[in-house]
């Protein structure tokens, strides 16, 4: 319901809704997109991305479900056309950062980080959006198909065979 007086305001006009509307999700959409993406500078650039066309689209929004499965929409469109330009560009090197991390620490992240994230993009598009989601985001299943777009039971298939997928990648992974 905060979501919704929020929206209503900022169509009214108040700034200071839109800055609140921002704060609250900037988070959550920044570690979607860090995840889909694999480092900070794309994340970065997809979240400001994302809330520059939160801003022209808030006006048109109709508040017919969760707003956060409207924001996480324009969020997966937005990781895919980056995704889309970067494999039509030269492959980059993936960084991995974590600040508050000791160095120590912070390495360990970093691989595991970066390991995650190569499976995840060895997979199946659909499979790896959908298990960013629900794993990583903690969208429930009907919110992950609602972002998707995509029946409740297509959803469940995708999470479910997306995991089976990453068990295998590591399973190989141990034989080696």
């Amino acid at each position: 319901m905060e979501d919704y007086l929020l929206i209503r305001k900022i169509k009214d006009g108040d700034t200071a809704a839109f800055e609140q509307l921002t704060r609250k999700y900037y988070g959550h959409i920044f570690a979607y997109c860090y995840r889909r993406l694999g480092n900070q500078q794309d994340a970065e650039d997809a979240v400001q991305e994302i809330f520059l066309k939160l801003v022209k689209a808030v006006y048109k929004y109709q508040y017919t479900g969760k707003f956060q499965n409207y924001l996480y929409t324009i969020a997966g469109s937005c990781c895919s056309d980056i995704l889309r330009r970067r494999m039509r560009e030269k492959p980059e090197t993936m960084q991995e950062d974590d600040p508050a991390a000791s160095a120590e620490e912070e390495t360990m992240q970093c691989e595991i980080n970066r390991i995650l994230y190569e499976k995840l993009k060895n997979m199946n598009p659909k499979q790896s959006e959908a298990l960013i989601l629900y794993y990583f985001q903690g969208l429930k299943a009907r919110e992950v198909a609602a972002v998707m777009g995509a029946p409740l039971s297509t959803t469940k298939s995708r999470i479910r065979q997306g995991l089976q997928q990453l068990r295998q990648f590591y399973d190989e992974e141990e034989v080696r």
